[in-house]
C-alpha cells in the first residue's frame, strides 16, 4: 500500500501544479487536490462528490473522483474499509471511461488503480489496457496527453507488465521512460529495475518461451471458435468452452462477443460450490468472480448497446458476492435496460433483479448498524427483525435412537456463515462432526473461522457431512449416536457444539448443550446470544414410545 500512496502523492504535485483557474469543474479539481496534498483525501472525495452532482455527464469530474477514492484506498489502514474505498474508486473511474473512453484522466487514473490494487481483484489486465489506449491516445493526439502523464504512464505500465510475467514488455516500457526522461529520478529507478530483471539471458530466455507459445497459438478462425465455445457452453461443458473461447480470445482480443462469452463461461464455473479444490487456493472462487467480471466489463466496452449482454452483466453484477465491488453498476445495467426498447421479459427480469439489488442495499445498512452500533436500540430492533419464528419438525420419519439438533441462525451478513456442528465426548473428547459448511470444511487447515470445530476435529471424516453454506433461520440436524467411525457411542454425558462465524462483520458464536444419551429420553435448550439465539437438542432413545 505504501507504494500505491506514493504514487498517487505524485499525481497530486501534477494536478495541484497544472490546473489553472478557468471552469468551475477545474476549480474544484484544484480545491480536491489542495485537500489530498493537505493529507485529507476524504475532503478531496467529499468536493469531488459536489463535483459530479453538478457534472454528472463529465468524466473528468468521476475520474477525479475515483482518484481520490483510490487515495483513501491506498492508506486506508482497516482492509475492509480499503476494499470499500477500492470498490467505489472502481466504479467512478468505470463511469468516467464509459462517458468518454478517450479521456486521458479516465485511462491514466483507472490504469494507476488496475495496476496497484493486488492482483486477486482481478483488475491488472483492464488496468494494462487502459494504460495502453492511453500511449495509444498520445500517438493519435499529440499534446493531449501531458509529457509527465505519459511517462508515469509507462512506469506503471512497466509494473503490470511485471506482474502480469512479461518481462520484455516490462523491460521495453522502462526502456522508454529512460528515452522520454533521462537523467530524472524515474528514469533512475527504470534503469535500477532493468539492471535487476533485464539482463541478456533473462531476455533470450523469455524470447525463446514466447515463441515456443506462439507456435501454440492458433492462427485460425475466430469465429469458428467461438460458434464451438458457444455449443460447448449450451451443452453446459464450461470447460471446453473456456478453452475454445480462450483460444478465440488470443487471435480477436477486443471482439466484445468473445468477451461476452467467456466471462459467462467462467461466471458459470464460479457458480459452483466449494470442493477440495479450495484447500489448494482459497481465492479461488473469488478470482472466477472477478476473471469473469473482467471479461463482461471489456464486452460492455466495446458493445454498450447489446441489451442482453448489459442484462447478464446486471444480473451478476448483483448475484456476485458483495466483494466484487458490482452492485452498483448492476443497478445502472439494468436501469439501462428498463430505459431500452427491450422486451417486455427482459424488463420484467430487469425490474426483478433491480428489486433483489435494493434488497442487499437494505441488508447492508443493517450490517452496519448491527456493527457499528452493536449496543444500540437500533441494533436491537435488527437482530428482532432478522431474527425468524422458530417451529418445531415433525419427527415420525426417523427412526430411535438419535438426537435432534434444532437451532436458529439469528443474524445475516453479506455472505452466507460458517457453520460447524459437532459432538464432543464426557472428557471433551472429540467424538464427530454432524456438518460443517463447504468452505471450513473443505479448506481444512487453512481456515481460521472456526477456531473451535478445526481443533477439535483435527478436520477427520468431514467428507460426508461437509455441504452447501446455510444461512439465517431455522434449521434441524440428526446425530445418528455413532462416532466418526461410525460405531455407536457408549452411554454417557455427551456435548452439542455450534459455531458460526460471519464475514465480513466478523460476527462469531460458539454455544453448547449438554445431553445424557442412555436409555431415557432428554432436552435441553440453550437461549443465548444473538448469533445463535435458540439451541435445542434432544435424545430418542430406541423403542422410545412417541416421536413426534
Amino acid at each position: 500500500m505504501k507504494l500505491l500512496t506514493r504514487i498517487f502523492i505524485f499525481f497530486l504535485f501534477f494536478i495541484s501544479a497544472g490546473l489553472a483557474y478557468g471552469t468551475t469543474l477545474e476549480e474544484y479539481i484544484k480545491k480536491a487536490a489542495e485537500a489530498g496534498n493537505a493529507g485529507d483525501p476524504a475532503r478531496a472525495a467529499e468536493i469531488m462528490e459536489k463535483a459530479v452532482e453538478e457534472y454528472p455527464d463529465s468524466a473528468s469530474a468521476h475520474a477525479y473522483l475515483g482518484l481520490f477514492y483510490g487515495i483513501q484506498a491506498g492508506t486506508a489502514q482497516d482492509f475492509m474499509a480499503a476494499g470499500q474505498f477500492c470498490s467505489t474508486s472502481f466504479t467512478a473511474l468505470d463511469k468516467a471511461v464509459l462517458i468518454d473512453p478517450d479521456s486521458p484522466s479516465a485511462r491514466l487514473y483507472r490504469g494507476l488503480m488496475g495496476v496497484n490494487v493486488p492482483v486477486f481483484l482481478g483488475k491488472l489486465e483492464g488496468g494494462i489496457i487502459d494504460l495502453e489506449c492511453l500511449i495509444d491516445l498520445s500517438r493519435r493526439s499529440p499534446g493531449l496527453v501531458s509529457a509527465e502523464h505519459l511517462l508515469q504512464a509507462y512506469d506503471l505500465l512497466g509494473t503490470g507488465y511485471q506482474k502480469n510475467e512479461d518481462i520484455i514488455k516490462a523491460c521495453g516500457a522502462w526502456e522508454k521512460i529512460k528515452e522520454l526522461s533521462p537523467g530524472s529520478e524515474t528514469a533512475l529507478q527504470a534503469e535500477a529495475k532493468m539492471k535487476k530483471y533485464c539482463a541478456p539471458e533473462v531476455l533470450e530466455k523469455a524470447r525463446a518461451q514466447k515463441k515456443e507459445s506462439s507456435v501454440r497459438e492458433p492462427t485460425g478462425d475466430a469465429a469458428g471458435m467461438l460458434r464451438k465455445g458457444k455449443a460447448a457452453f449450451q451443452a453446459e461443458n464450461y470447460d471446453e468452452a473456456e478453452k475454445l473461447l480462450r483460444e478465440a480470445l488470443r487471435s480477436d482480443s477486443e471482439n466484445a462477443e468473445i468477451n461476452k462469452w467467456l466471462g459467462y463461461t467462467i461466471g458459470r464455473q464460479g457458480e459452483k460450490g466449494y470442493d477440495k479444490r479450495i484447500a489448494e487456493d482459497t481465492d479461488l472462487r473469488s478470482g472466477l468472480v472477478f476473471e469473469a467480471m473482467g471479461y463482461l466489463d471489456k464486452a460492455v466496452t466495446h458493445a454498450p448497446d447489446d441489451i442482453e449482454l448489459r442484462l447478464n452483466r446486471g444480473q451478476w453484477g448483483i448475484l456476485f458476492p458483495f466483494f466484487a465491488g458490482k452492485l452498483d453498476q448492476g443497478i445502472e445495467d439494468l436501469e439501462y435496460v428498463l430505459r431500452s426498447d427491450a422486451s417486455d421479459s427482459a424488463k420484467a427480469m430487469a425490474q426483478f433483479y433491480l428489486g433483489l439489488a435494493h434488497q442487499k442495499k437494505a441488508l447492508t445498512c443493517w450490517i452496519k448498524v448491527a456493527t457499528k452500533h452493536s449496543q444500540s436500540e437500533a441494533a436491537e430492533l435488527v437482530y428482532r427483525q432478522m431474527r425468524p419464528d422458530i417451529k418445531h419438525v415433525d419427527l415420525s420419519a426417523y427412526t430411535a435412537p438419535f438426537l435432534l439438533i434444532d437451532f436458529v441462525l439469528g443474524f445475516q451478513d453479506e455472505l452466507p456463515p460458517q457453520i460447524g456442528i459437532w459432538i464432543e465426548g464426557p472428557g471433551g473428547e472429540y467424538i464427530k462432526t454432524v456438518y460443517v459448511s463447504g468452505f471450513s470444511g473443505y479448506v481444512e487447515d487453512k481456515q481460521i473461522v472456526l477456531p473451535a470445530w478445526a481443533e477439535s476435529s483435527e478436520f477427520r471424516h468431514t467428507d460426508g457431512v461437509t455441504g452447501a453454506s446455510i444461512d439465517i433461520g431455522h434449521h434441524v440436524f440428526i446425530w445418528d449416536i455413532t462416532d466418526h467411525l461410525g460405531k455407536k457411542v457408549e452411554s454417557g454425558d455427551y456435548t452439542v457444539k455450534v459455531e458460526v462465524s460471519h464475514w465480513p462483520s466478523m460476527k462469531y458464536q460458539l454455544v453448547a448443550a449438554d445431553i445424557n444419551i442412555g436409555k431415557k429420553r432428554r432436552k435441553t435448550i440453550v437461549e443465548e446470544g444473538k448469533m445463535i439465539p435458540y439451541l435445542e437438542v434432544e435424545y430418542f432413545p430406541k423403542n422410545v414410545e412417541s416421536v413426534r
